[in-house]
């Protein structure tokens, strides 16, 4: 292939690159989208099961919302949204809480019948029983927010199953705040100004956005066995991990990442009846169950009853998963130390190949949802002269 006829390539078809790429290519440029995949849209990829009509999140459940109007106008251009709001409930003890931590919540596990000004009150004495006024870890600040008992139940095992250590190995900067709300609003993302599941699944919507005739896809392709074949000459946005572009050069940048086990089954069977809940997500709190969610994704197609009130299911366990050098890497683990060392991969990224440029998720080692990665990217594009 000829790359000094493109005036852009974009490694990564997820929504940071086709976003970058759309945009380009609606300016009149040619742009080459590479993506090491077999399909488009990263991560967020969904299909179709053509038996059931069931859309399948081929990596976990994936809810577009955004509080950022020039986003939803921008991503609306590419595909229509059901009003799917997203909902999800935390299992301990075989029973359902609402999540995140709201007036049922603490009700429930108390065993009270509290208002909101009784139960803020009550959340503020038990986090002040610890009388911890500087956290030293991550347990230390989930008590001092909210005290022990709630804590333990839906933030310790939770939290441990992800990252794989104690919670006193962890960081208290990793836990910010834990959202408490003293109402009886269970809504997952209470600020999103507009959140749904789009009708036709989130391959479509990146499908729809590089459908231009200035945009060349090739799927199925790995840059770092092209890299000598692009001209210096030539601009590239790189949206994969800097440090697997540089061979591991200064060490592996550490990530988590995920598993997933599937299997079919029948509502009306025995095995089934997690799936008749009718819960999308179910968030997994205790520590003698492996996974921490379980996603039956049918229920996010409220826009398809008949897909919805099925007797078949598709249901899928999450299991946190150690980061292996070239496996799936899915949430960064920011700390000052590998911050460090990624400021170092792009130092050294720069001296190497000036025209390759960082974005994306992995790129930019940060974890985004949907809309600030697009966000970012029609920021990013509005600036790139090319």
């Amino acid at each position: 292939m000829d790359y000094t006829k493109f005036d852009l390539i974009v490694v990564g078809a997820g929504f940071y690159g086709a976003t970058v790429a759309e945009r380009k290519a609606a300016e009149g440029k040619k742009v080459l989208v590479i993506d090491r995949r077999d399909h488009v849209a990263g991560n967020a990829f969904s299909y179709r099961d053509q038996e059931t009509g069931i859309e399948i999140h081929k990596y976990g459940s994936h809810i577009f919302h955004t509080e950022d109007d020039g986003v939803w106008d921008y991503i609306t251009k590419f595909t229509d949204f059901n009003d799917y709001v997203h909902t999800v409930p935390t299992r301990h003890d075989g029973k359902l809480y609402p999540m995140p931590i709201n007036l049922d919540t603490i009700n429930l596990l108390y065993g009270t019948d509290m208002g909101p000004e009784e139960a803020e009150k009550f959340v503020a004495e038990e986090a002040a029983k610890a009388g911890i006024t500087e956290p030293k870890n991550f347990e230390e600040k989930g008590i001092s927010l909210v005290g022990e008992k709630l804590y333990t139940t839906f933030i310790k095992n939770y939290s441990e199953k992800q990252w794989n250590t104690s919670a006193e190995n962890l960081s208290a900067d990793i836990l910010s705040r834990i959202p408490v709300r003293y109402s009886h609003d269970d809504r997952y993302f209470m600020t999103a100004k507009h959140q749904g599941i789009p009708v036709d699944g989130y391959g479509k919507i990146v499908e729809n956005m590089l459908d231009n005739k200035n945009i060349t896809l090739k799927l199925s392709t790995s840059f770092v066995s092209i890299i000598d074949q692009i001209p210096e000459s030539v601009p590239v946005v790189f949206c994969g991990q800097v440090d697997e572009l540089l061979n591991y050069e200064l060490g592996v940048l550490p990530y988590r990442s995920l598993r997933f086990e599937a299997e079919w089954v029948n509502e009306d069977e025995p095995e089934g009846a997690d799936s008749k809940l009718g819960h999308a997500v179910i968030n997994e709190a205790d520590s003698d169950v492996a996974y921490t969610r379980t996603h039956f994704y049918k229920y996010y197609q409220i826009h398809e009853p008949e897909v919805m009130n099925q007797s078949k299911s598709y249901v899928v366990r999450e299991y946190p998963a150690d980061f292996r050098r070239g496996g799936e890497a899915y949430y960064p683990i920011n700390n000052a130390e590998n911050e460090e060392l990624y400021e170092q991969y792009v130092e050294l990224l720069h001296e190497r190949h000036p025209n390759i440029m960082l974005g994306g998720r992995l790129g930019a080692y940060k974890y985004w949802d949907m809309d600030k990665a697009i966000r970012f990217a029609l920021d990013f594009a509005a600036n790139l002269e090319v």
